[in-house]
Formats: structure tokens, C-alpha cells, sequence
């Protein structure tokens, strides 16, 4: 499952997905604290690699992407959004352990430091796993209390990279 989040117009809208078949199917849509009926809703590839085709209850759109940067410009029924991707392993194990690697990689570059304030969804650590960049995000606003990686090291999966102790 992946996690994307979507800031438009003031508001930040998050999706979880599933891929399946070559396709992705969007199981939760989220406005802030609300959730969103989507329905029957699928999204499939095209041969152009900058186009996508979204289905919703049996209708057919257009959807063209442009990558800048870390961010993903979606261009659908008239309007322009910019969305981030939220990578697998970026929120915390559960048990407490931090934030942890998604799948073994080279860690390219840590961008937070012990003690350093950081917001929801802020990147931390990028890693290459796979011949893609990954952007591991703080699951939430807090202080960082332990970093166990550093840039140009390999990591496993499941490694925790990051502490971060909850702001109250």
C-alpha cells in the first residue's frame, strides 16, 4: 500500500492505494480529518509514460503527470495539483522503533540532525533502493531523539533510520 498526500487550495487531502494488475485502486480518500466516499475508482496506465487513465463508476478520464523535483504535477478536468509521494516504511513500525527503511538500499542523504524540530510528512532521510530515490517522511510533528544511518551507508529492510519522540 502507498500513501500519497495532495495540498490544494489550503487543504491537504491524503490517499491510500493499492497497486494490482498493473493498475492502482484507491481504497482511502481523507480532507483533513474526513473521509471521502470514492466509489469504484481505478487507475491505469497508458503506453505514454505521462499519462494515466482514471475510471470512476464506469466513466473514463485523462489524467497527464509531470515530475519536478520530488513532486508529482497531476493535470485532470481542468485543475492542476501537486502531490507528494509518502513512502512505505516512512511511518513508524508500530512498536515504537522509529522510522524505518521500506526495502535494503544506499542512504544518499539524512536532512535532519538529533534534537532538530521536525513537522508531519517533512523528509528526513533519502534513499536509493532499487535504482529509485525514496523520501522517508517523519510520521509525525516531534523531536528527533536518535538518527542510525548516515549518508553513503547501505541499509536492510525494516532498519530503523530515525527516533522521533512525539510532540504533545
Amino acid at each position: 500500500m502507498k500513501q500519497f498526500v495532495n495540498e490544494r487550495d489550503g487543504e491537504a487531502w491524503g490517499a491510500s492505494v493499492v497497486e494490482h494488475d498493473g493498475s492502482v485502486r484507491v481504497i482511502t480518500l481523507r480532507c483533513g480529518d474526513e473521509d471521502i466516499s470514492v466509489g469504484e475508482m481505478q487507475i491505469s496506465k497508458t503506453a505514454s509514460r505521462d499519462e494515466l487513465v482514471l475510471v470512476r463508476d464506469g466513466q473514463s478520464e485523462g489524467i497527464l503527470l509531470t515530475k519536478v523535483g520530488d513532486v508529482w504535477w497531476v493535470h485532470h478536468a481542468g485543475r492542476v495539483s501537486k502531490i507528494r509521494v509518502v513512502e512505505r516504511g516512512s511511518s513508524s513500525t508500530g512498536s515504537g522503533d522509529g522510522l524505518t527503511a521500506p526495502m535494503p538500499g544506499k542512504v544518499l542523504t539524512v536532512m535532519a540532525s538529533v534534537g532538530e524540530s521536525v513537522d508531519e510528512g517533512q523528509a528526513l532521510v533519502v534513499m536509493e533502493a532499487m535504482k529509485m530515490e525514496h523520501q522517508i517522511c517523519a510520521d509525525v510533528a516531534g523531536t528527533i531523539t536518535a538518527i542510525h544511518c548516515a549518508a553513503g551507508g547501505q541499509v536492510d529492510q525494516s532498519a530503523v533510520l530515525v527516533e522521533i519522540e512525539p510532540a504533545e
